[in-house]
Formats: structure tokens, sequence, C-alpha cells
């Protein structure tokens, strides 16, 4: 539960048939409290019954739990926008906030914006050019923020013994360790871009360049155990994306007296991103982690590189006369050895391109719409080669793999290992593969029978629409490797029938 309060006030008007100046000033505040509370009930008599009233008890030993956040906001906005004779645009807006989420130093953060737009296609030197539609270019500046984090992560808390007394007092110990400097993650976006629309709007258009810069990244750090606490909030660096989005639909046929229409639409997205920046905690964290065992997929951070960085031992492959692996470490030898230390940056989890494509058929009553997405020049590190062939253990159930495509003799040439070698493979550029990946993701066909006189007599039906809807039909990659293992896959088909009397 919690309130809102808001209060606008608001400012227009035109000038000389040419000039819109408009004004307005918001100020809202916020509170919202949240309680959860759980219970654990036992000895239901029946299985059928669901109520939680119907158990014979509470939980052996157990005892009631929950949690409770409260948080509270208050934002000013003051925004001014000027148009000149409805083709030159121009926004200016001025943002404060404050928070209950952030460090009693650091609670208000000010929040800057400005945008300019051109209808170029309403300028006199257009008038003659008949095959442009629409052309609008535009460019902006913003500052964003986010609070989308633990309420109390600034704050020190603390927690009661419930279990104890001392001389009937009731103690208390300290909870989570607070940080009175923690300030607001802001992210600074720039950004440019060309709507265009052609041929009686046959074909539209739009580009979009950006740059995005996310200062003070907040983060959970580990502690050591001296400490008294295990991990701290901190703001711990700053990150860069920058790429641009082309978007295009495309009327192939648009005929309205047949009631034929057929649409083909796309679009392409490249966006890399770059960690500028790290605090020293921060870069001590990513070392520790640097020198761990385990596979590529563990997230590491460094400075230069992108957040989403394959880092892995080089491997030369498996030595045909001994069915071991061969490493390459970094100062040119050759090693048996798997080190940490040897990492080195094996690719980006990320695709360098990513996007999707549809058509779109309407003739008469049908209508067929095929949705497709697709990525590709990036890579992945295949667990699945890891996990169910290398690491299997072989005393259960094993994919076949593990038997027919392993190391078994001297001059095998293989992928995989040697079959009694038993050591655990860790992060290794052998399983970094290159990624295409196209994905059939939605098929939908539909058919209305609308005023048709047989139904409208006969069934007294003014409209009967059959439809049927598949998602996820295909996933061709050149990364063969399980779905569905850390995040649910499925497949699914339905079907529908409405009726209107």
């Amino acid at each position: 539960y919690g309130y809102e309060f808001a209060l606008t006030l608001n400012y227009s008007k035109l000038f000389a048939e040419k000039h819109l100046l408009y004004a307005g000033l918001n100020m809202d505040i916020t509170s919202n409290k949240e309680r959860y509370y759980n219970f654990v009930v036992e000895g239901f008599v029946e299985e059928t019954l669901d109520f939680l009233g119907a158990a014979l008890q509470y939980q052996k030993n157990g005892k009631p739990s929950g949690t409770e956040a409260t948080s509270r906001r208050i934002g000013v906005v003051s925004n001014l926008n000027y148009a000149f004779d409805n083709r030159y645009y121009v926004d200016i807006a001025y943002r404060t906030d404050g928070s209950s989420q952030f460090g009693k130093n650091k609670r208000f953060a000010p929040f800057y914006s400005a945008g300019l737009g051109w209808n170029i296609h309403r300028e006199r030197f257009m008038e003659k050019i008949d095959f442009i539609d629409r052309l609008k270019f535009r460019a902006s500046y913003g500052q964003t923020g986010s609070q989308k984090f633990n309420v109390y992560q600034a704050l020190t808390t603390y927690d009661y013994y419930l279990n104890d007394r001392y001389f009937q007092w009731l103690g208390s110990y300290q909870k989570a360790l607070g940080n009175p400097d923690l300030e607001w993650q802001i992210t600074d976006k720039w950004n440019a871009g060309l709507e265009m629309n052609l041929w009686k709007n046959r074909l539209s258009f739009v580009a979009d360049i950006y740059w995005e810069q996310t200062s003070n990244l907040l983060s959970s750090l580990e502690l050591f155990y001296s400490n008294g606490f295990t991990s701290y909030v901190e703001n711990v660096g700053k990150v860069e994306n920058r790429g641009f989005e082309l978007k295009a639909t495309a009327f192939l046929v648009r005929d309205t007296e047949n009631r034929f229409i057929w649409t083909v639409s796309g679009a392409l997205v490249h966006n890399r991103d770059k960690v500028v920046k790290l605090s020293e905690a921060m870069k001590n964290e990513n070392a520790k982690l640097l020198l761990q065992k385990g596979n590529a997929s563990n997230t590491i951070i460094q400075e230069g590189e992108s957040q989403n960085t394959i880092y892995a031992v080089p491997s030369l492959g498996i030595d045909p006369n001994s069915g071991r692996e061969l490493f390459l470490k970094k100062n040119g030898e050759v090693s048996y050895t798997w080190d940490a230390r040897d990492r080195v940056a094996f690719g980006l989890k990320e695709p360098k391109y990513r996007g999707n494509f549809s058509t779109n058929v309407r003739w008469k009553a049908l209508t067929l719409n095929m949705t497709f997405d697709y990525r590709f020049g990036g890579q992945l590190y295949n667990t699945t080669l890891v996990s169910k062939v290398e690491n299997a253990d072989k005393k259960y159930n094993v994919d076949e793999r593990v038997l027919k495509d392993r190391w078994k003799k001297v001059g095998d040439r293989t992928f995989f290992k040697g079959l009694n070698n038993t050591t655990s493979t860790y992060a290794t550029s052998r399983f970094v593969q290159d990624e295409k990946t196209l994905v059939f993701k939605n098929l939908h066909l539909s058919y209305e029978f609308r005023d048709n006189p047989w139904l409208r007599t006969n069934l007294g039906i003014h409209s009967l629409s059959l439809s049927g809807n598949a998602s996820d039909l295909f996933h061709k990659s050149t990364v063969k490797q399980e779905r569905g293992l850390s995040y649910p896959f499925a497949r699914r088909f339905s079907f529908s029938l409405s009726v209107w009397f």
C-alpha cells in the first residue's frame, strides 16, 4: 500500500499562427510500503484440501517469516517545447529526483534532456520531390536514473534476537552495512535518427544511431569476513554502449479494391558495450574471478572490455598421442596443464548483429503472419559439450558421444579428450564457437466470416473467426547445444474460435 501526490501546471499558446510554445511544471511524491508474510502448515487429512485453514497445525518447530520494504520518492520536472511552422522543434527538460534508496549524502540527483527535430519534407525545396512523402531528422540527449534496486541498499539495518534475552532486555544486532555516499546510477543517452516515407507511404524507413554511458554502476561487493559482513553495495564503475538500429516496412502489394495487402518488415540492430571505468574494489573482485576454475560463461568484467567477453585458455586441440588437451600459455609455451592465469579474451556472447523480419498477407478474410528472429557475429561457449560429454560421469546414462567420439587410442584425431581422462574440463577456447542463429518465432493464421448471409439467417451469427497460432517452430544454429536447461523452453500451439451474435 502507499500514496501518490501529483501536481501539474501547463501553459501553451500559438503566436502568429507559426510559433507554438508549451511550458510545463510537474511535481510528484510517492510512498510505497510492502509486507510479505510466510506461514508453513502441515497435517492435511485429505490430499484434495488446498485451503490453509484446513491444516491440523503449523510446521513443527517452525515459525512465521516475512519481509518489509518502504520506499519514498519526490520528483520535480520542468519542460519547455517550441515549434516553428510545423518544421522545427526544440524540447528542453530538467528534473530533480530524490529517493530513499540512496545514501543520505546523495539522495537527490539532477537529470537533463534536450531534443530537436526538423521536418525536411515541409521545406519549399522539397515541394517538387514527389516520391518523398515524409522526411524527418531528429536528435536528442537525455539522462535517466534507475531505482530498480533493494530499497534498503544504502541503509545500515538492524534486527532483533527473538530467541534470547539479557536481564529481560531484547537485544539487537547489525544486519547490513550501509553506504551514506551511495548515489544514483545515471545513464547519459545521445541519439540521432532519420525517418522517411516514400512512394505514397509504400516504403517506410527509420534509422537511429546512439551512444549511452551509465555512470555510478551499482553492485554488491564481497568483503573479508573480518569486516563482520560478507557484502557491501557500492558505485563501482562506468559502462558505455554504442550502436545503430535500422527498421523498414514495405507494401509489396496494396490493392484495397480487391482487399489484397502484402507487407514485409525487418529490423537490424548492432550494439557494442565497453567497460570504461571500474572502482579498485571491483577490479580486485574480477581479478579473483579470472583466476578461479570454472567455465567461460562466468561473468568477468575488466576495463576496456565488453561485459559479454568470453575468457578462456587458448587450446591447440587434443594430442593424438596421449588424448590430452594441449594449451598455449601466455609466454608462448605449450603445456598439458590448464592454468587460469593463461585466460584471454576469446569472443563475445553478444551477437554483433541481431534483429527480426516478418511478412503479413491479408486477402479478403484470410490473414497470414510469420515472424523470424536472427543473430550472427557473436560467439557462445558450448556448455552442452562440456557437461554432457567431457565432464559427464560414465557411471550413469550418458550422451552417445561420450563412448563414440572421444579419444581411445594413439593416433586418434578427435575433438574430445581421452575417454579415460578423468580431469575436469575448464574454460578452454576449444568450446568457443561462432554463432549464427535463425528462429521461426511465430506463425499466425486466421479466417473471418463476417456478415455471412447463411450464418446470420440460420444461426444468428454476425461474425465468426477461426485462428491458429504456433511459436518457436524451428531453431537453426551453428552452435548445437541443448535448450531449456537454465531457462524454460517450449514449443506452443493454440487454436481459437470467436463467435459474435
